[in-house]
């Protein structure tokens, strides 16, 4: 018999005068079921075997020492990296080692600029947007492609330092920033990491020369709009000398504008290859090539064209002539490696670092770990300025490249850390080539995915979450397939498709 029921028969076995009240009678079965309760759990106490206890222990003392062990390593010296140059490698290699090292960012302008976005900028558009033809609509789209340093750096631990044009030299342990005048002294950063990130450059307005006036945002905008006002001014002829996939979009983006301005302007693209793109599979060449024509682009490809004056060209072999009005370069980019060769006459630890470059001025590196070859392993260069495959040299590459060397550095003196993350694996090609604000290609390995506005879509898209910095983790990029399969018959890549 339960308790409660013991109780129960109990009471109705006394006489009804000494019966207790309902409430007293309520009273009594709660203090007999709390006993019961107490009794209970005192047994199972008791009946606890020695082993469990144990264990409990076991789990207080490893929750105490890992607690320990957290706030001896918060306690260890954190590793100062230096980050020359501010571009999608620089400042992706910057924010993934904020939290773990003491990072300085060294460039010779205050503004980051989103190159790939410059090409339409410059005919005052953007993807995704009409253009309106007006000064300040450009000026938005051209704005919108620009960040202060100081604005990605905020509340990042991240220290910047804008050379403004000072030499730099990279020693063995330090980077020094020269004097801007012979009586003001040299700043010596020490490191016990260097990253070299300082890109490529280009000649004329394509890419920020980060020079003279193009040091400060508002000089760079002057610059840009005083080139498009020379640009898409009407009755005129742009002559674009390349066919890579900087000519090829800027081709487009100028030609859109003047079909839509309708102001008698054209668009002529030289290309000495024997097709656009020719660092890409043939389709994508042909298909590029055949919406260029339908825009309204005169295309020359198979020769070479030799600068006759300011404005005209000369074909080598057949000697035709190819006159404008204005000249654009989509050729000629050179890795900004110039401040390596500064060679000095100083000898042990005062000696300038010797990098080595390859035949083009990139640097030499370990393709398995970013690192430089022939200097000592705390040395890694990343993005444009390093030697690897032209099909390499995107930004998203850049992106990859700066967060596995950024994990490296943040592994330091971790073999296990390290050892499971391996050497580096480029992850697939992953591209869109505009073809103007509302068409484009999209390219996964060698394989065309998209086209039309779909393709118009991701390279919007590309644009606001790279110029962000946001997420595209290299650990994940690396799995997917690389599309490595026979060509698409180009006959049935249409320019008015939309796949």
């Amino acid at each position: 018999m339960c308790f409660e029921c013991l109780c129960v028969s109990q009471t109705r076995a006394l006489a009804p005068s000494e019966r207790a009240s309902p409430a007293a009678r309520a009273g009594e079965r709660t203090v007999v079921i709390a006993d019961t309760v107490r009794a209970r759990a005192n047994a199972l106490n008791g009946a606890m075997s020695a082993h469990v206890r144990v264990a409990l222990l076991a789990l207080a003392l490893a929750l105490w020492l890992r607690k320990r062990t957290l706030n001896a390593s918060s306690s260890t010296p954190r590793r100062k990296v230096i980050v020359l140059g501010a571009g999608f490698a620089g400042v992706q290699a910057a924010i993934d080692l904020r939290a773990h090292c003491d990072v300085e960012v060294i460039d010779g302008k205050e503004y980051f600029e989103f190159v790939p976005g410059t090409l339409a900028a410059l005919a005052g558009a953007r993807p995704m947007s009409t253009s309106t033809f007006a000064d300040d609509a450009a000026t938005r789209a051209q704005r919108a492609i620009m960040v202060p340093y100081a604005q990605i750096f905020k509340d990042k631990r991240v220290k910047f330092t804008c050379t403004r044009g000072r030499e730099i030299d990279v020693r063995d342990d330090c980077v020094i920033v020269r004097g801007e005048r012979s009586s003001m002294e040299d700043v010596r950063l020490a490191y016990d990491e260097l990253i070299v990130a300082t890109g490529s450059v280009y000649a004329g307005v394509i890419k920020s020369s980060g020079v003279g006036r193009e040091m400060t945002m508002q000089g760079r905008m002057d610059a840009y709009a005083e080139a498009r006002a020379s640009i898409v001014r009407g009755n005129t002829t742009t002559i674009i000398v390349g066919g890579g996939v900087v000519g090829v979009e800027l081709a487009a983006e100028l030609a859109a504008r003047a079909t839509k301005a309708n102001n008698g302007s054209s668009v002529v693209l030289l290309h000495a290859g024997e097709r656009l793109l020719d660092a890409l599979p043939d389709h994508i060449g042909t298909y590029v090539t055949k919406a260029l024509i339908k825009s309204g682009v005169k295309v020359y490809v198979g020769q070479k064209y030799e600068r006759d004056g300011e404005n005209a060209f000369i074909g080598v072999a057949n000697k035709n002539v190819i006159r404008g009005d204005y000249v654009l370069m989509a050729i000629g980019s050179k890795p900004a490696t110039e401040f390596l060769k500064r060679a000095t006459d100083d000898v042990g630890e005062n000696a300038t670092l010797d990098v080595p470059l390859d035949q083009l001025g990139r640097i030499r590196i370990d393709p398995s770990t970013r690192r430089v070859i022939g200097v000592e392993s705390r040395v890694y260069a990343v993005g444009d300025v390093a030697s690897k495959p032209p099909e390499h040299m995107l930004a998203s590459y850049a992106h990859w490249e700066a967060e596995y060397v950024a994990t490296r550095i943040k592994y330091h003196g971790n073999a296990k850390a390290l050892a499971k993350l391996g050497a580096y694996v480029p992850p697939p090609r992953l591209m869109a080539i505009s073809l103007g604000s509302f068409d484009g290609v999209m390219v996964w390995g060698d394989r065309v995915v998209a086209t039309g506005i779909v393709a118009a879509m991701f390279k919007a898209l590309v644009q606001f979450w790279f110029i962000r910095f946001l997420p595209a983790p290299y650990g994940v990029m690396k799995m997917l397939p690389h599309m490595r399969c026979a060509p698409r018959d180009p006959a049935r890549l249409s320019p008015a498709s939309s796949s």
